[in-house]
């Protein structure tokens, strides 16, 4: 049986989410590669205005935003990345087969942290990043990161929802038995 499936013209599309996710994911970490690679050899030493963007490199060994840069070797960065996006695919892998958007913004999640983390490991310890907005310096691996954390919103808000109210029951809980004992002890 072949993996691609025949669609006859305006035929929903009948690919399972992981299989979209897979794609997306694979994507989302080549584009993001290529363009860091294209910038290192075009931009390396150059201030390239674009409208509003201006291009040229800048190198991150640290976190996002620059935090903690210059304090941790490359060693720990990479695995502190590493540990995050283990932890957020741990902690999302239902999405994936849930619908086609949590797949997809699962799939650009871990496909821009990927990509950072790659640059950690394999581009002598910083994230390469040249587009620069203002004060932010960023590359497309975290645009990827920000569009799928968006695709995952509805999903993030919802938990939310859900861990607030098993909190409230909680809450409610703990004062109807502390207001009980309290009853009983002043009959």
């Amino acid at each position: 049986m072949s993996m691609l499936v025949a669609l006859r013209p305006g035929q929903p599309s009948r690919s399972p989410p992981l299989r979209l996710a897979l794609l997306a994911a694979a994507a989302a970490f080549l584009f993001d590669w290529a363009t860091k690679s294209w910038a290192l050899d075009t931009v390396h030493n150059v201030a390239m205005p674009l409208g509003n963007l201006t291009l040229g490199v800048a190198r991150n060994d640290g976190f996002a935003f620059s935090s903690g840069e210059g304090h941790f070797s490359p060693a720990t960065i990479a695995a502190a990345r590493v540990l995050i996006l283990t932890a957020v695919l741990y902690t999302f892998r239902g999405l994936v087969r849930s619908s086609r958007r949590s797949a997809v913004g699962l799939a650009l999640v871990t496909a821009g942290g990927s990509g950072n983390a790659a640059d950690v490991i394999l581009r002598d310890g910083a994230v390469i990043d040249f587009i620069a907005a203002g004060p932010f310096v960023f590359n497309l691996a975290d645009i990827a990161i920000l569009i799928g954390v968006a695709l995952l919103a509805p999903v993030i808000q919802s938990w939310g929802i859900d861990v607030q109210q098993r909190m409230a029951e909680r809450l409610r809980a703990r004062v109807r038995r502390v207001y009980r004992t309290t009853a009983d002890q002043l009959r």
